[in-house]
């Protein structure tokens, strides 16, 4: 009986300590079972939002509008208002950061959207500070024609260098 009851114990000591060593073997396969799912579901991310972009904006009526400072250092841009046909379509607030990346030649994709073939206007009225610390309050409207491919415009902040302040266009990718 107290051969048994040892015999016992061994096994349940045995048991103890053998038992740790597998769940960390299977803990070990596991984190890598996860890892392996984690990157499938990246990748099928990846696919599901280009697979919806494809639907929701198609070659055919997809329009985009970007935002770039080329050369600026005496201009803050303060927010950007997009008006497309007569219509409100978006508009956007920068902070200290987004404009540092604008001026190290970072472009904002502010708006993408569908829109027929034809003739078109859009205006953006933009709003900044000056190197002299006055509010600058610009409005630029470019008329433009769409077709049945994807259609690019930038507002495009630049240095005019004879008048030493921003100069502000519409400009379209060609």
């Amino acid at each position: 009986m107290k051969a048994v009851r040892l015999f016992l114990s061994f096994l349940v000591l045995v048991s103890a300590i053998l038992l740790p060593v597998s769940v960390l073997a299977n803990q070990a396969g596991l984190d890598a079972s996860i890892e392996a799912l984690k990157s499938e579901v990246v990748e099928l991310n990846q696919e599901l939002f280009e697979l919806e972009e494809r639907l929701l904006y198609p070659a055919m009526t997809s329009f985009s509008v970007f935002v770039s400072m080329e050369a600026v250092q005496d201009y803050e841009i303060k927010s950007i208002k997009l008006n497309l046909d007569e219509q409100d379509v978006t508009s956007y607030l920068y902070s200290k950061e987004q404009v540092e990346a604008l001026r190290r030649g970072g472009i904002q994709k502010i708006y993408q959207g569908n829109l027929k073939p034809g003739l078109h206007k859009l205006s953006a009225e933009i709003l900044g500070k000056g190197h002299d610390g006055r509010i600058v309050k610009r409005t630029i409207v470019a008329d433009f024609g769409k077709t049945r491919a994807s259609k690019y415009l930038e507002v495009k902040i630049s240095h005019h260098e004879n008048k030493n302040k921003p100069e502000f266009a519409i400009v379209e990718w060609k």
